[in-house]
């Protein structure tokens, strides 16, 4: 390998997405094994992006660490993204999912008030961020954790699933899942500032799936197509099919996340 001056910068941005109840333990279960396998802490990464159960998971991150160059090296090594199914024709299943979760956020009743799921308190990774989206409007906000004053309502916003939870206010205006935009929201990650996007996603499945999981997958790839098209890296853990469909088992579906990275090695 080539020395590589001391000014060389190893950014790598982590998208965390949505998954309901049992998509926290998958994602952590996936960063625990891609730690274990790669040397590369979550910590480590320059940007995180969460949406729903991923916004919890950024709001728990912690204080930003230096990224070890070896272990991104590693990281970059299991680039996957080129290789996830096609299927439906990608732009226009990609526009079709947005314009629906839009409908979705803006008419479907209030429901019950969102339960009080605990939300760390700072201090917050200085790249943290969870995305909501407003309910009328269907505008999407990407609120960065630190400079947010109401830390716990952007978190709570990000995983209020409309029909189910009320919105959760921010800056006095109702917010609602960010997941009403996109599963994953990775089309927020700047390609050209990070070498290595790291994208844990819980609620698609790899292959197949039900119609609603493959606009899901066409909508990643869409966002993907600045890392797959100029070569970059992209790391994608995604459940198989078989135990998505088993995914409101916390007990089965949370090792399915260090399952999937295993796959990643062959």
């Amino acid at each position: 390998m080539m020395d590589r001056p001391d000014a060389f910068v190893p950014e790598v941005a982590l998208v965390v997405g949505a998954g309901g109840p049992t998509g926290g333990p998958f994602i952590w279960s996936a960063l625990h094994a891609l730690e274990e396998r790669t040397g590369w802490a979550p910590a480590m990464a320059s940007t995180i992006v969460g949406t729903s159960a991923g916004a919890f998971v950024a709001a728990r991150m912690g204080e930003r660490v230096d990224a070890d160059r070896d272990a991104v090296d590693r990281l970059a090594t299991l680039a996957n993204a080129q290789t996830l199914q096609q299927g439906l024709q990608t732009r226009l299943a990609a526009r079709i999912r947005v314009v629906a979760g839009r409908v979705l956020a803006a008419v479907a009743p209030m429901s019950r008030p969102f339960a009080e799921y605990t939300v760390p308190e700072g201090p917050y990774h200085e790249g943290a961020a969870a995305v909501t989206v407003q309910r009328r409007s269907g505008r999407r906000y990407r609120h960065e954790l630190r400079h947010v004053a109401d830390p716990t309502a952007v978190v709570r916003a990000s995983a209020a699933i409309p029909g189910l939870n009320q919105p959760v206010e921010v800056d006095g205006v109702p917010h609602v899942d960010g997941a009403v935009h996109s599963a994953n929201n990775v089309d927020l990650i700047d390609a050209d500032a990070h070498r290595v996007v790291v994208v844990v996603s819980p609620m698609i499945p790899a292959t197949g799936g039900s119609l609603v999981s493959r606009f899901h997958r066409a909508q990643l790839r869409k966002e993907l197509d600045p890392w797959t098209r100029d070569g970059r890296s992209a790391v994608v853990v995604m459940p198989s099919e078989a135990a998505h469909a088993e995914r409101r088992d916390r007990e089965r579906y949370e090792p399915e996340g260090a399952r999937a990275v295993e796959r990643l090695f062959g």
